[in-house]
């Protein structure tokens, strides 16, 4: 038994892995000495940026998404290469997926998307978004279109729940809350 009530893991399994992330199952023991099998995503983490342009309006990206079978509103962002700096990382994907360079790169935080199912963390930014000619350069497994919104419209969408991405809802309150003094 452990009384902390933290869990012991006993062995670890990888039904799954790719560039991008992994699936494992561990054996653990709980506190009360029953044992479990428990489902975990790995994953290198990401980088996503709210850009402003000097108009007031937030750069975003619509892409569909397989898992949910929709599209949605999404902030700029990509997974982190081996040991990219996730401040690289953020700039990278703006240029890459909008055509929009950053300037003032800020870390407003880095968060575990979902703590109870996988370890992935975002490394949330947000900057000043200037169009650089040159771009954007999509993957080619990425089809993306820029959409701009002036930010107010884009909060609207959050509280209407037609923006419901956790990282761009995260993103978007508190860079409301910085540039309008919005609640947070």
């Amino acid at each position: 038994m452990m009384e902390d009530g933290s869990w012991k893991t006993l062995g670890r399994d990888y039904l799954y892995r790719n560039p991008w992330c992994a699936f494992r199952v561990d054996d653990v023991r709980l506190p009360g000495g029953q044992g479990i099998q428990y489902g975990i995503l790995e994953s290198g983490g990401f980088a996503a940026v709210v850009p402003v342009t000097d108009r007031g309006y937030v750069v975003l990206v619509r892409q569909w998404r397989q898992p949910l079978e929709r599209f949605t509103l999404e902030l700029p962002s990509g997974g982190l290469d081996a040991g990219e700096d996730p401040l690289t990382a953020a700039g990278r994907e703006l240029f890459e997926e909008t055509g929009y360079r950053a300037e003032g790169l800020e870390h407003l935080s880095s968060v575990h998307t979902s703590t109870g199912r996988s370890t992935e963390v975002c490394h949330l930014f947000r900057c000043r978004a200037v169009r650089d000619e040159r771009g954007p350069r999509p993957e080619p497994t990425e089809f993306i279109e820029v959409v701009e919104l002036p930010f107010g419209e884009a909060l609207g969408m959050v509280k209407g729940g037609e923006i419901s991405d956790a990282t761009t809802v995260l993103g978007l309150l508190w860079t409301g809350e910085w540039l309008y003094g919005l609640p947070g």
